[in-house]
């Protein structure tokens, strides 16, 4: 079976597919844009080794190899300099720079952040009713995590307004020339960032883009050119999951009966169980960043080379009956729940508890608020984002009668 991980069949039910990506054995391929044919590894014991197993799996392609960090054999100046970043190095280089971002994303640091998300929930709802906006996905699914990561940088306003509009391309729910376009538009997103460090380094203010600034780690501090790709990162990373699990998170509760119900009438110990299940079941991310071979080896009955690229299925890896009991029924109880949807191994998702708290405040604000929440159409007829190794809604109207 040869996946089309963009077909709309497939994203409005990828479930009985990724059973039968599993039964066929540890591997199968696909296709995506710039990146070509790729292999996937399915199944969730197998991308585990592969996620942790850094002695035999790197990131960065160079300690593989390759001559570029993607092994891509082209890239602008501008993603080059975003090339160093913690997604895309090994350690030593990506504990260094993880030591420095690490404290602000720890559990109990996130969990104060809560009620000011949960208020700013309510106001972006208070405006999606004054605006007469049934859409979740313009109104609320982008706006709040964007605002949350916002707020936890410390951007100045006048900083924000532009990043929004120049990174837009990145974010897209759409089209890879699109994306393409707006990865070689990064210097003058990379021109802002520098007169934002520039200006933090004379007047130092609260939020972690200040405390990176004037950070060390190891007696060293970041370059800015390491301070470029940690802030990209974490812009991107730190809103772009959480949108993708709201906007199909809430379809999915809506589309399963007495789903909406069991959230009204979770306590705030079964909501993130509710929530680690939709990142299950839902599975936002699909897949994970590229790990290259790092020697010759056998792995999951395959002969591998050397600079040889594999790709975790994500997706599949939550489908799989080894580890998860009946695991194409959505359990919003399900414990214990080892999915992989934030990754895992040294590299596992930094905005981790981030990601379940916002997710968190954002079902309770939108249930609670609307009893009679209910999809606006046809469920099967709501379009999907098209963007390989990302599971999310177009666009989702609701009916929000309070």
């Amino acid at each position: 079976m040869t996946l089309s991980l963009t077909s709309p069949a497939y994203l409005a039910a990828p479930h009985k597919t990724l059973a039968a990506v599993l039964a066929e054995g540890p591997y199968n391929q696909t296709k995506i844009p710039f990146f070509g044919p790729i292999t996937l590894v399915t199944r969730h014991a197998a991308i585990q080794t592969l996620l942790k197993d850094s002695d035999r799996f790197v990131v960065d392609a160079r300690n593989a190899g390759h001559k570029s960090p993607f092994a891509m054999p082209f890239l602008p100046k501008s993603l080059k300099i975003m090339a160093d970043n913690l997604l895309s190095l090994d350690d030593p280089h990506h504990q260094r720079l993880r030591r420095l971002t690490d404290a602000p994303f720890r559990r109990a640091a996130i969990l104060l952040q809560r009620p000011k998300v949960q208020a700013c929930a309510h106001e972006l709802l208070d405006r999606m009713e004054r605006e007469g906006n049934r859409d979740l996905v313009s109104g609320f699914c982008r706006p709040l995590p964007l605002r949350v990561i916002y707020g936890l940088l410390g951007f100045r306003p006048e900083t924000e307004a532009k990043l929004d509009h120049a990174l837009d391309n990145l974010s897209s729910t759409d089209a890879p020339l699109k994306m393409l376009w707006g990865l070689f538009r990064l210097g003058s997103v990379q021109e802002m960032l520098r007169e934002e460090f520039r200006a933090l380094h004379e007047s130092p203010r609260e939020g972690l883009v200040s405390e990176l600034v004037h950070a060390e780690a190891d007696g060293q501090k970041m370059t800015e050119n390491e301070l470029l790709a940690m802030v990209f990162v974490l812009f991107v990373a730190g809103h772009e999951t959480t949108t993708h699990l709201l906007s199909s998170g809430v379809w999915t509760l809506l589309t399963h009966d007495g789903a909406s119900e069991q959230v009204r009438a979770a306590d705030d110990e079964a909501r993130p169980v509710i929530v680690d299940e939709l990142m299950r079941y839902c599975s936002p991310v699909q897949m994970t960043k590229p790990r290259f071979v790092k020697q010759d080896m056998e792995f999951e009955g395959r002969a591998l080379k050397r600079g040889e690229r594999l790709f975790g299925f994500l997706a599949s890896a939550n489908m799989d009956p080894d580890e998860f009991p009946d695991p194409l029924t959505l359990d919003l109880a399900r414990r214990p729940n080892r999915h992989v949807g934030f990754g895992g191994g040294p590299h596992i998702c930094l905005g981790i508890h981030l990601a379940r708290m916002e997710a968190d405040a954002a079902l309770e604000a939108l249930f609670t608020r609307y009893p009679g929440l209910a999809l606006d159409g046809d469920p099967m007829a709501m379009k999907w984002i098209s963007r390989s190794g990302l599971r999310g809604l177009k666009c989702l109207p609701l009916r929000m009668e309070a």
